[in-house]
């Protein structure tokens, strides 16, 4: 687990304001600069029933250099004035046809640890423990990747202020692009219960 003090005015502006959807999280594809970006593709993903879009996965690019000013994002909004402490997991199944670097994709946690003090820190996807393997219906083979207490409980105790999901290494060092799918987000809070995104439509009126 790294510190990371700056993701750059791009990002923050991405991150934007507190989420207006309360108890409940919600995840926003996003990105910035060129040849990067994030979205759902169909038939891409570990199996999910979205109709003829089923089989959804996260698909962050960039598809150049690493020190280009861009990035794919995914912000997950509804977790802002989270308790550090309440934060218990997070994970995800990436393919295995993706980068997994140190630096992307990466989890980026904001936390506001008082008297006008906030630091970021990154969770890369290389430092979260892999464990069990699912083969999608279109032969992609995704590995599940975690982060959980003890790692969490070296958070620094302070609130949360924003998370996210950050892909900025380029195709210079690697694939240029992470397919990503059963996203997760685990809590111990009853205000702000976890959730597990498999596709578009897990945004919405599928709890």
């Amino acid at each position: 687990m790294k510190l990371r003090l700056n993701v750059g005015i791009a990002l923050l502006a991405v991150l934007g304001s507190p989420s207006v959807f309360a108890d409940e999280l919600v995840l926003h594809p996003n990105g910035f600069g060129e040849h990067s970006y994030c979205s759902w593709k169909a038939h891409r993903g570990l199996v999910d029933d979205s109709g003829s879009n089923a089989d959804q996965a996260l698909y962050f690019q960039k598809m150049t250099a690493t020190a280009a000013f861009a990035a794919g994002v995914a912000v997950i909004q509804g977790i802002e004035g989270l308790p550090v402490s309440q934060l218990i997991g997070l994970g995800f199944y990436i393919s295995n046809d993706s980068h997994c670097g140190a630096g992307a994709p990466r989890f980026n946690i904001r936390v506001d640890l008082g008297g006008g003090i906030r630091q970021t820190v990154f969770i890369g996807c290389q430092e979260m423990t892999a464990s069990d393997s699912q083969t999608s219906p279109s032969g992609k083979v995704y590995t599940h990747r975690s982060v959980a207490a003890p790692t969490l409980t070296m958070l620094p105790g302070g609130t949360i202020t924003s998370l996210a999901i950050v892909f900025d290494e380029g195709d210079d060092v690697g694939q240029g692009f992470a397919f990503l799918d059963n996203i997760e987000v685990s809590t111990t809070s009853a205000d702000t219960p976890g959730k597990i995104w498999t596709s578009a439509s897990d945004n919405g009126n599928n709890p």
